[in-house]
């Protein structure tokens, strides 16, 4: 799951939306929900967790749109003059998130509409974005060639891992971020960030296409250490690959992903169902233990082998959530810098 600026591309691509939405609803007599997602392991969660198990007993129909999120994000600007749109439903970043909340795009929620919010970590909550997952962005590491694993960024300019960091091409604007955090405590410091990121990429920063490339890189021993979200190292350690992860000194900072309901939905009620679904603890218990991905709710405990690898180390590690007003108005220069200087560079 990745976040995205909106491209002026995306914007009118999507337009083309307005004469020809992508799903048909069909004539029937039980509700329907149209849920614009992700694909792949994350819709077959949605499948398993929510839609087949909560959602259909209760004689709601989902229907799963599935996309990358930067077109998904440009349907909701290209449809909001219509009087309905084509979802009821859109997974989005919390990021994106706020920015079609700034945009007016999204409808502002709470308990009356979804009940199980109040269940919702209080550092997690946006007025119009429910929150449904969430990891940190972690070190990771070869445990079996790494004997003393990186404690902070700066500990990836060691010479010794001089072509051995990996990163996801994509993760610019989180790396950024944690650079800034690392540099002046803050996640704003994009001047220091930018600094920071141009040593470590003359340390032989090595950029994969996609995230699940990584594993093989660090099974392979092309990479030894580098950067991502503690949901992927779980997946990847449970899958055979030889991945550990460990908290910045300095602080974690915080992705998080639910969904928002545009204001043109053309079926609210069931998309309030859906929101309040996604938050019962069965179906957060389930993305826990196929993703990695922590609960954000209060009463969704993790036992047994999932607890203890997902589990916080003591002292708890400082967790930081973007600040993102700044980041929003920041994004196109940060991106712009990033594949200039990293990506193209």
């Amino acid at each position: 799951m990745r976040e995205f600026t909106l491209s002026r591309r995306g914007v009118l691509g999507a337009a083309t939306l307005l004469a020809a939405p992508g799903i048909i609803r069909s004539a029937r007599a039980a509700e329907q929900c149209v849920v614009g997602t992700w694909g792949g392991d994350y819709a077959q969660l949605l499948r398993e967790n929510i839609d087949d198990p909560i959602l259909r007993p209760a004689g709601i129909e989902v229907v799963q749109d599935i996309g990358d999120q930067d077109p998904r994000v440009a349907k909701l600007y290209a449809q909001k003059k219509l009087p309905h749109g084509t979802m009821d439903i859109a997974c989005v970043g919390a990021l994106e998130g706020y920015r079609v909340t700034e945009a007016g795009l999204v409808e502002e929620l709470d308990e009356r509409k979804v009940p199980n919010l109040n269940h919702v970590q209080q550092d997690l909550r946006m007025p119009a974005f429910v929150p449904h997952i969430y990891s940190a962005q972690v070190l990771v590491y070869n445990p079996d060639t790494v004997k003393q694993p990186p404690q902070t960024m700066s500990d990836l300019l060691d010479a010794k891992w001089q072509g051995k960091i990996g990163v996801v091409a994509t993760a610019g604007q989180w790396l950024l971020l944690a650079a800034s955090l690392h540099e002046s405590g803050t996640t704003t410091d994009f001047d220091k960030a930018k600094a920071f990121l141009t040593k470590l990429n003359a340390n032989g920063l090595r950029l994969y296409p996609q995230t699940d490339t990584l594993a093989p890189a660090f099974k392979s021993g092309e990479i030894e250490v580098g950067m991502i979200w503690l949901a992927r190292s779980f997946m990847w350690r449970n899958g055979g690959f030889p991945v550990a992860g460990t908290f910045p000194k300095e602080g974690a900072i915080l992705y998080v992903s639910g969904m928002v309901l545009p204001k043109n939905a053309p079926d609210r009620e069931p998309a309030y169902k859906y929101m309040n679904a996604l938050l019962e603890p069965s179906a957060q218990q389930g993305f826990a233990a196929n993703m990695g991905y922590l609960p954000t709710v209060d009463n969704a405990p993790l036992s047994g082998a999932v607890g203890e690898q997902l589990a916080f180390p003591e002292p708890k590690p400082k967790l930081v959530t973007p600040d993102y007003p700044v980041l929003s108005k920041a994004l196109p220069d940060l991106n712009e810098w990033w594949l200039k200087n990293i990506q193209r560079g």
